[in-house]
């Protein structure tokens, strides 16, 4: 019997994609998480054939939550599902560890590729990751300013463009503010922006652009 992990806020995210399982496999075993804290106690008490996650769960730091994972269990297969850009996070997550990285838009189809990819051990990205990669390495692409920043700077990245001050962040992450601080101010450096409006708004850009954009960093 397969044991499955589905992690995501969105009950009608984990009953799809729990129906999604059981159309694919026969004699499966399925728990559900809504949030990071009951991830790491099922993940303690639990061994699993695959964990699915979201990684913007509410209240949960995700970098420390895989890290802790991998710690504990370092042969955890993981596939991050997620409505995050993938052109901007998949490099992150799966230097982490996790296994595979697909976006909650994929279709049925894609989406069973991607579980039974990770789940014979394999790696998955999406078709699209896999032509901008080939384009990087063909230097016919410059890569994204994204990959500078390291899984801390870019996870206070995503609470910063979620609205979040740096003393909630800290909070949220267990940081000193001043180290929150620390990592706002090496995204924006990094990204070459001066403030969470110009924060935004390179976001969008990139999202609209496409993969490989760029921007003159001063």
């Amino acid at each position: 019997m397969k044991k499955f992990l589905i992690a995501d806020d969105h009950s009608i995210v984990r009953t799809g994609i729990s129906l999604l399982l059981k159309e694919e496999f026969m004699n499966i075993e399925i728990d559900e998480c809504k949030d990071g804290d009951t991830v790491w106690e099922k993940i303690k008490t639990s061994s699993y054939d695959l964990a699915i996650l979201d990684i913007n769960m509410p209240g949960t730091d995700s970098i420390n939550l895989l890290q802790n994972i991998f710690a504990f269990r370092p042969d955890l297969k993981v596939l991050i599902l997620t409505m995050s850009k993938e052109e901007i996070y998949a490099r992150i997550y799966m230097q982490l560890g996790v296994k595979g990285f697909i976006n909650k838009e994929a279709d049925d189809i894609e989406i069973r590729k991607a579980i039974t990819t990770t789940l014979n051990n394999k790696k998955y990205l999406s078709p699209e990751m896999h032509v901008s990669q080939s384009l990087e390495a063909n230097k016919r692409t410059p890569s994204s300013l994204f990959n500078r920043l390291s899984p801390r700077e870019l996870e206070v990245m995503t609470h910063l463009l979620e609205g979040k001050n740096v003393s909630q962040i800290a909070n949220l992450l267990c940081a000193h503010t001043s180290t929150i601080g620390t990592h706002k101010a090496k995204v924006l450096q990094k990204l070459g922006v001066t403030n969470i409006i110009e924060l935004k708004e390179f976001t969008q850009m990139f999202n609209h652009a496409g993969y490989g954009i760029t921007k003159q960093v001063s």
